[in-house]
């Protein structure tokens, strides 16, 4: 069999894993970035068990690239109460970890893993367009490129979305009405502080504090080094240091905000919230307003597919984005075996949303009422159980023989 030349753009975390799984598989695969260094955002994320699985399929143990193991989380009220502890990672050499992970670090893991199995990876080159009719990308420098198929992997401002379906009705919104601010701290500079002192310690990884309209989440990623400040907050509270408006494209997520703006925010908060504030570079801080995507009519277009937040963009707090991204990677990667025809890939690519558009959107409509406050522990413990059950390699192989099997 031809192998296919597949040109994937976007190299955050759905790109490269599916570099990976697809150049496994045989196939000429180049990956296209317009940064020239990865980690621009350089923040972190929750990788839950369903995930964690799909990159150990990929040859990645994120523990050494510096994830940290989420064994034990405990929640707050505002003033500091507990009201919840659970446990994870009971068995997670069979049922996958949860774990936190660094941007940074995941993504150089799966970059380098995509490179050992063949795929060419061109930092610094920017995609400004495709053509789905001919599958021929244009290049800033004025080059064109025709493949025989396109993944779009490059984010919530995709430049490959316009491609597929009208992007003047389908872009991302922010539907909640809630911003986030972001910032990390040391986790010694925690530790030798007497006010947060007992914030970072060896069984409680993850740590949340909830208001009825405000939220913040820390833990700990890069080997153990860095404690990860997620707060979320009504976007009028940092809006005048947040692009203004519905539209995704002045929307950024590295946008400064000064410390008074955030200390003030959660100044009702208990105080080991304010004093981590205190604690973080105060020209770390960044802040943008929470957007998600409703539903689009189709993700591919001829052989032109989207994948990730460029088709199902969801809010942090169903603590799934990047998730979501990794499993699109390793349905594709079955689905695209090395013995897959050209004839048969636009087919294949209409299985692929077939295959991923229910549980997608579940998990953004549940990210859409735990944002409205959905949020009782008996829900929590559902919707952990809807995510973490999932074999997104064994569900697709399935899937495809019996596609085969009904043609």
């Amino acid at each position: 069999m031809t192998p296919l030349k597949i040109a994937i753009v976007g190299a955050g975390v759905g790109g490269p894993a599916a570099a990976i799984g697809l150049a496994r598989n045989g196939h000429t695969v180049t990956l296209y970035e317009r940064a020239t260094s990865i980690g621009g955002v350089g923040f972190a994320f929750r990788i839950t068990p369903n995930s964690d699985r799909c990159l150990k399929f990929l040859g990645i143990d994120l523990l050494a690239g510096g994830g940290v193991a989420s064994d034990w989380s405990r929640f707050m009220n505002y003033e500091g109460r507990v009201f919840a502890e659970f446990q994870e990672n009971e068995n997670p050499d069979e049922k996958g970890l949860s774990a936190f992970a660094s941007r940074l670090g995941l993504q150089k893991q799966l970059l380098d893993e995509a490179s050992k199995q063949g795929a060419q990876i061109k930092m610094g080159v920017e995609v400004t367009s495709v053509d789905a009719a001919s599958c021929t990308i244009s290049f800033a420098d004025g080059s064109t490129s025709s493949v025989d198929l396109i993944i779009g992997a490059d984010g919530v401002h995709s430049c490959i979305r316009p491609s597929v379906v009208d992007s003047s009705v389908y872009f991302p919104r922010a539907s909640t009405g809630d911003s986030c601010l972001r910032a990390t701290i040391p986790c010694q500079t925690i530790r030798d502080d007497p006010i947060t002192s007992h914030v970072v310690d060896d069984k409680f990884l993850l740590i949340g504090w909830r208001a009825e309209d405000r939220l913040v989440i820390g833990y700990v990623v890069d080997y153990g080094r860095q404690f990860n400040l997620v707060c979320t907050h009504p976007e009028e509270l940092s809006k005048s240091e947040t692009s203004s408006g519905d539209d995704a494209e002045k929307a950024s997520y590295n946008q400064k905000i000064s410390l008074d703006v955030a200390k003030d925010i959660y100044k009702n908060f208990d105080k080991v919230i304010v004093r981590l504030l205190e604690l973080a570079d105060p020209g770390g801080f960044r802040v943008w307003k929470l957007m998600d995507m409703d539903d689009i009519p189709h993700w591919s277009k001829n052989r032109v597919v989207l994948l990730g937040d460029a088709c199902h963009a969801v809010l942090p707090y169903g603590f799934s984005g990047a998730s979501m991204a990794i499993e699109d990677a390793v349905t594709l990667t079955a689905l695209l075996p090395s013995d897959v025809e050209l004839v048969q890939v636009q087919d294949r690519l209409q299985l692929f949303e077939r295959i991923r558009r229910p549980r997608v959107y579940r998990v953004r409509d549940e990210s859409r009422k735990r944002s409205a406050g959905a949020r009782t522990m008996a829900s929590l413990k559902a919707y952990r159980d809807f995510l973490n059950s999932h074999d997104a390699i064994e569900y697709a192989q399935q899937e495809l023989k019996k596609h085969q099997e009904s043609v």
